[in-house]
């Protein structure tokens, strides 16, 4: 095709942006086509029709304003898959005596029989209701048999790669607010707030390659955050972990990890607590770098490192202050380097 009143660039310039304009429109047709919106009103069993429904390559499935009764988990198992909701105003609350997570994101089995990928869950508030649940773990006493592996968190993710959950609270979980586990890589965590949990703010058991940031981790009653299984390579930065029962950071098994611009204070034990699995040689915690952290108030020691193989280590242009017991407990000599230490 040509038009001889244009020049040659021109041509092409116009046959570009006429291919474009029609590659997006086959784009925006196929989103629609892949979109499913629940009303609250529907309930919950609209929103498990929903996600099927949805074709091979995933899709939208976005939620209304109002409450939405849980009695068995949002189950996102498939590739492509995203679930969003419209902020605070879209609110999942686990029903009484359901004993379920709330949200999974990955494969139900105990041993999940192949990663998820790209899956994303974005503006929603999440309440676990733990004051009417009955067990930590998804339908009786936690590891006997079946689906009892896995602890009603608000969400669990395990065996999932490339997936991003974003402006999410999640609260009341009769077990932790956000848990990865069974091997993750490349998970996003950003502006996720986790309060008033039974156990840990976020917690994370093999995972590696993955970024948490802008989180907000607050009066739960163990850590804010536990890391303490196979954590490598992963990136924590502009968080906060405060008045959590014990911990602001609990961690164990966890190597070449980056924490910047944290703030960790008035936790009921130690802001930031590193140690090994005894029972399991290999599990030292080793060569994570502490960046710009604030560590005050907390009623134990600011960092207390617990074992000698936990080395090395650095922190660097930080506040450590302020500590009931002491601001750095070392279990030997040199472990943490301390690099320009901040006076305020």
């Amino acid at each position: 095709m040509s038009f001889p009143f244009l020049p040659s660039g021109w041509c092409r310039r116009l046959l570009g942006f006429f291919a474009g304009c029609l590659l997006l429109l086959l784009d925006v047709t196929a989103t629609e086509r892949a979109r499913r919106l629940v009303m609250a009103a529907e309930g919950e069993p609209a929103v498990h029709a929903a996600l099927a429904a949805l074709p091979p390559e995933g899709g939208i499935v976005e939620l209304g304003a109002g409450t939405f009764r849980i009695t068995h988990p949002i189950i996102l198992d498939r590739d492509g898959v995203e679930l969003r909701g419209q902020g605070v105003e879209t609110k999942l609350v686990l029903g009484p005596k359901a004993n379920c997570p709330v949200v999974i994101i990955g494969r139900e089995g105990t041993r999940p029989d192949r990663l998820v990928r790209r899956v994303t869950v974005r503006l929603l508030f999440i309440d676990g209701n733990r004051a009417e649940q009955e067990f930590e773990c998804w339908g009786g006493p936690c590891d006997e048999q079946g689906r009892t592996a896995i602890r009603n968190n608000g969400i669990t993710i395990r065996g999932a790669e490339d997936v991003l959950v974003e402006d999410v609270s999640t609260v009341h979980a009769r077990s932790g607010g956000i848990v990865l586990e069974k091997h993750c890589r490349r998970i996003r965590l950003a502006r996720v707030e986790a309060y008033e949990n039974e156990f840990d703010g976020v917690a994370a058991y093999e995972t590696e390659d993955s970024e948490f940031t802008a989180l907000n981790l607050h009066r739960n009653r163990s850590a804010g955050f536990s890391f303490d299984w196979r954590f490598n390579r992963n990136r924590v930065t502009d968080c906060n972990a405060s008045d959590n029962g014990s911990q602001g950071i609990f961690m164990r098994d966890s190597i070449w990890n980056v924490f910047e611009r944290l703030t960790l204070n008035n936790n009921g034990e130690q802001g930031i607590f590193m140690a090994e699995t005894r029972e399991l040689p290999g599990t030292a915690c080793r060569y994570n770098r502490f960046s710009k952290v604030t560590v005050t108030g907390n009623r134990t020691q600011g960092i207390r490192i617990n074992d000698r193989s936990c080395n090395p280590n650095t922190i660097e242009d930080s506040l450590v202050r302020g500590n009931r017991l002491e601001d750095v407990s070392l279990a030997d000599f040199g472990q943490l380097e301390i690099v320009r230490p901040r006076e305020n």
